[in-house]
């Protein structure tokens, strides 16, 4: 029996060489000043034509904003095993232990809060900086550093047609990619258009290679999205404290901020959707459908059973992944274990999503998945129909 991919595999991807192996965390500014004043300082230099401070002081700030980053989930890693949530004052006594465990790790490194404008969130969220960055990198004549801002910048906006047409200039100008030396490591969709690249090369070592670091890569990124809904430090100037007047009870307000919370929590699975052009399908279900395939193909069928049995767990009415389950099992003497962290991640996106549908309610969540099926949640009790483009022959499949 053939083992087919479930789903037509056609991407466009972007390929980008990356030289650093390991993100320094102990690194010392020259100075007090955070990556907020450093920011501002690099773009009055911008406004001034100074590119030379311009790409000093956004680099600064960039590595300011990484080191707190990683400190932040050291700091809320070394708190949170603090408390028990076997009951609800034993949940509330560990969040309020966390709480002021980070912030007290947070404030022996950084001092006091940030107090940011929503601009500056803005621009680090969707790495704004690196805009500035490419353009600092081409007026000193630095292509080759140009072009590797303006791919992150990209990644994180894709609909920007003035980068899509730096990222082509550069494209053509910059032949040796050898010598890019990245600001970011590499991530979950940068492992997997490495994987898919090698997948299309039938490259099938490569490819369960690349697929399998962004598996990797996928649930620690979605880990740490979900910690930053609930656990910050710096804090942003406009906001709108809780209205604890006389007839609101703290249930009720309990509820509306923790909705905020689980509102966060469930935007974090659908983030690596935008990333990744033309995706015909949910990131996750993707991703373990060229895995699993890959897999079989360098044939570690271990492997292969254990992702295909994750890929049903989120879509089980898929009828060639069921083909390629059984199959699998019929090559073991014994069916392997579950992907443990993968698996408790699907469970935990699960239960996020029924609690969020005791908050809003069934029908709001029904809405918002009619047009996402499977949202990296499984089936949710939803009738869902077949693709027809998924019960296809490999050898159509391009």
């Amino acid at each position: 029996m053939a083992v087919f991919p479930a789903v037509s595999l056609i991407l466009v991807t972007i390929s980008i060489n990356y030289c650093r192996s390991q993100l320094v965390v102990d690194f010392t500014l020259p100075s007090t000043e955070n990556y907020l004043e450093l920011y501002s300082t690099s773009l009055v230099h911008y406004r001034n034509a100074d590119y030379q401070r311009t790409q000093l002081y956004t680099e600064l700030a960039l590595a300011d904003k990484r080191y707190r980053d990683v400190m932040l989930f050291k700091c809320y890693q070394r708190c949170s095993d603090q408390g028990s949530q076997k009951s609800q004052q034993l949940f509330f006594l560990s969040l309020v232990n966390e709480e002021k465990c980070t912030r007290k790790c947070m404030k022996k490194l950084f001092g006091q809060p940030l107090q940011l404008p929503l601009w500056a969130i803005k621009d680090f969220k969707f790495r704004k900086p690196y805009s500035f960055l490419q353009y600092s990198y081409y007026q000193l004549g630095d292509l080759t550093s140009a072009y590797e801002a303006a791919l992150i910048n990209l990644k994180y906006n894709r609909d920007s047609e003035m980068m899509q047409g730096n990222v082509k200039f550069y494209s053509k100008k910059v032949k040796d990619k050898s010598r890019m030396l990245p600001h970011e490591l590499p991530d979950s969709v940068d492992e997997f258009n490495m994987g898919v690249t090698s997948y299309m090369k039938l490259d099938y070592a490569a490819a369960t290679h690349h697929l399998n670091q962004s598996l990797s890569l996928y649930i620690e990124e979605t880990k740490k999205c979900k910690i930053r809904c609930a656990t910050g430090y710096d804090e942003y100037v406009d906001k709108k404290q809780p209205d604890l007047n006389d007839t609101s009870t703290f249930q009720d307000q309990f509820v509306r901020l923790y909705q905020e919370v689980m509102e966060c929590r469930y935007k974090c699975l659908g983030k690596h959707d935008k990333m990744v052009p033309d995706l015909s399908e949910d990131y996750l279900p993707k991703l373990l459908n060229y895995l699993q395939f890959s897999a079989y193909q360098i044939n570690d069928i271990v492997f292969a059973h254990q992702i295909a049995s994750e890929y049903l767990s989120l879509n089980s009415g898929d009828q060639t992944m069921t083909n390629n389950l059984k199959y699998f099992a019929e090559q073991l003497e014994s069916a392997p274990e579950s992907y443990t962290i993968l698996r408790d991640l699907i469970e935990e996106n699960k239960l996020d999503m029924e609690v969020l549908s005791a908050i809003v309610g069934k029908k709001e969540i029904r809405k918002r998945l009619k047009d996402k099926q499977n949202y990296v949640l499984g089936d949710m009790g939803l009738v869902s129909e077949l693709n027809p483009d998924k019960n296809i022959l490999w050898r159509n499949s391009y």
